[in-house]
């Protein structure tokens, strides 16, 4: 079982339980998860713009490495999210939503051909997100989605 999973699986008895240590443990074990993603302190990439978040994920690596480690980030900022949601923070719930569309679309742009993953993804964030308004450069990506499909 991959550590994603695994926090998976931590956020989905937290839902159930709402316990708040298990929350904060499981809110670290995202951060962590993404620092190992980037290989570098989260300080240093949630500076960058969510632009800048995906060269630094696809820079040095083959393509399809890039998409997976795409879709590993997304993945992590969707579980993220729901952490964020069950403290009641809807800003940062919000923010995290955006950007793992943001993220899921470029994996599923940038991919060789259609990746099942990527659109199944883009698809669970779209419906997480409801009908929020999203910020232009989200939007932009979705409009170049939606055109592709």
């Amino acid at each position: 079982m991959t550590q994603i999973e695994l926090l998976r699986q931590f956020v989905a008895r937290l839902v159930k339980n709402r316990d708040k240590a298990g929350l904060h443990e499981a809110i670290n074990l995202a951060q962590h998860l993404q620092m190992k993603l980037f290989d570098r302190p989260a300080a240093d990439f949630l500076q960058l713009e969510a632009s800048e978040q995906v060269q630094a994920l696809l820079a040095g690596v083959s393509p399809a490495d890039g998409c997976e480690k795409c879709l590993t980030y997304a993945t992590l900022l969707q579980a993220t999210a729901t952490l964020y949601q069950l403290q009641g923070r809807d800003d940062l719930t919000l923010g995290a939503r955006q950007l793992a569309l943001y993220v899921a679309l470029s994996a599923a742009l940038n991919a060789d051909s259609s990746s099942a993953p990527a659109g199944e993804l883009v698809d669970h964030v779209r419906a997480e997100l409801g009908d929020a308004s999203l910020l232009p450069p989200v939007q932009e990506l979705l409009d170049q989605y939606d055109a592709r499909r």
